[in-house]
Order: C-alpha cells, then structure tokens, then sequence
C-alpha cells in the first residue's frame, strides 16, 4: 500500500483551520494544531480504535517540556465550538476547559517534540516550525518573514522535512464574506478601526505566504476556502460540508456589523 501524503496547512487567521481540522478526524486521519500566538505549544491528534489520542506539548516556566494526554470521542464533536483548538481537558481556577497559556513558555526545547509533529497527516500553523512564532498574520510577523529573522532558532531538519511534505497555501477568494467573518467574529476588536486593521492584515499576510515559502525553496499549491476540492487536493474519502463550521465563531451578525462590512468596501 502506498504511503499517503502529509499536508502541511500554510495560512492566516479566519482561514477554515477548524473545518480541515475536522475533515481529517472525519477520516481518521492524524493531526498537529500548533499555535497561533504566544507561548509555542501544540496539540496532536490520532486515532485509536474509535477514539483520538490528544497529546498537548509545551514547555514550562522552567523550560521543561511537558505533555498531556486524553482520549476523545470526536465523531459528535466535529462541528463544536466548545472542542475548538483552545480547548484543554483540564479546567482552570474559573472552570473553564481552556488551554492555560499564561503557565506556559516559548522555548526551544519544544522541538523535542519534533518527530511527533512532523508525523502527523496534517500539519497547521506550520511558520512556528520555521521559527515565527506567536502573532500569526502580525505586522511584527511579516516584517520578521521579509528580513528571514525567526524569533526562534528552528530545528535544525526542518526544511529538507517540509519539501518532502504536501504544501497548501489557503487563501479566501471571496473577500466580502472573510469581511464578515472578522466583523462579525469571536475576539474581534472592539472598533471598527481596529478592526479594519487586522482585516487588512490578513489580505495582506495571505498574499504573502506564496513569497515567504518560495524564499525557503518550499514547494506548495494553492487551495481556495471558497472553490478548492477538499476531497481532491487532501485526499479524503469523505467531507463534511463547506459551511458546517461557519456559524460557530460568529458573536454578532447585528445590522451593525453588516454595515461596519459595508463601510469597508467603500
């Protein structure tokens, strides 16, 4: 049997990391969800029987790093937002099951977890295996990816390991619907301003991604979030549905948003 690609998911925020997500537990297939700010922690999925095996890896105040593991039933948690990347078996002082960042560092000793990432089918929010890491899509990243100046010393396998890999670069065709997917989404900023900001961030940083890549000598395809065979270009058996996660991280889709969206395009 011939061995099945791995894809390594190159993208901004507000990019469909949730749906592959859940298109690849759907197929039971092995995942990495590497953080997208700080500290760098990440968490690994793969199946067991019915269940996945959860592994979180970070390093520690002291710079150790550790690990947790959990077994999860996710055939009725592919279209929740409760189990979002954030989420964390173990609840905090206010209850919550929620990743503990603020107990957690940023640390090259992370990368003793490096065969275990690169093992995986899918990879995302790969740029913190080339050394950005913290502040996906940031002005502070892309300046730091123009000058190749990594906050992080990388391991030091990692680009003979990605060429080997499949890599898409996601990008959204349609711009008025990403538009409502800031405005109207979970942790936007609280001003339009702001707002518009980061918006123009992320048009930015994914018109970026082909150029960092091609820089590294990384080779990589294009996938639309929009128009792109999900089933095609990763190879699934089965998909869930384009839109079935595009309802979870919306907080307010009030006429007001509507016409911050509006506003926008003027």
């Amino acid at each position: 049997m011939q061995d099945m690609d791995r894809y390594t998911y190159f993208s901004s925020i507000k990019s469909g990391k949730y749906l592959i997500r859940s298109q690849f537990w759907y197929n039971r297939r092995s995942c990495c969800f590497l953080s997208q700010s700080k500290p760098l922690w990440c968490v690994l999925s793969k199946p067991v029987g019915v269940l996945d095996k959860l592994e979180w890896w970070w390093c520690d105040k002291n710079n150790q790093l550790q690990s947790h593991t959990h077994f999860l039933d996710t055939r009725d948690k592919l279209a929740s937002s409760h189990y979002d990347e954030m989420w964390f078996p173990i609840k905090n002082h206010k209850g919550h099951e929620t990743i503990p960042r603020r107990e957690w560092v940023t640390h090259e000793n992370f990368w003793g977890n490096y065969d275990n990432i690169m093992s995986r089918d899918l990879i995302t929010n790969p740029f913190n295996l080339l050394g950005y890491a913290g502040g996906l899509g940031s002005e502070k990243m892309m300046l730091d990816m123009q000058q190749q100046r990594p906050n992080i010393q990388p391991h030091p396998d990692i680009l003979p390991q990605l060429r080997k890999r499949k890599n898409i670069v996601v990008y959204k065709e349609n711009i008025e619907h990403l538009a409502f997917n800031v405005f109207a989404g979970t942790g936007r900023p609280e001003s339009y301003e702001e707002t518009a900001k980061l918006l123009d961030n992320i048009i930015r940083f994914q018109k970026m991604i082909p150029q960092v890549l091609e820089s590294y000598d990384i080779p990589y395809e294009m996938f639309s979030l929009d128009s792109g065979d999900y089933k095609k270009t990763f190879d699934l058996d089965m998909v869930l549905p384009r839109d079935s996660s595009d309802d979870l991280f919306i907080s307010d889709s009030s006429e007001e948003v509507i016409q911050q969206v509006k506003k926008y395009f003027e």
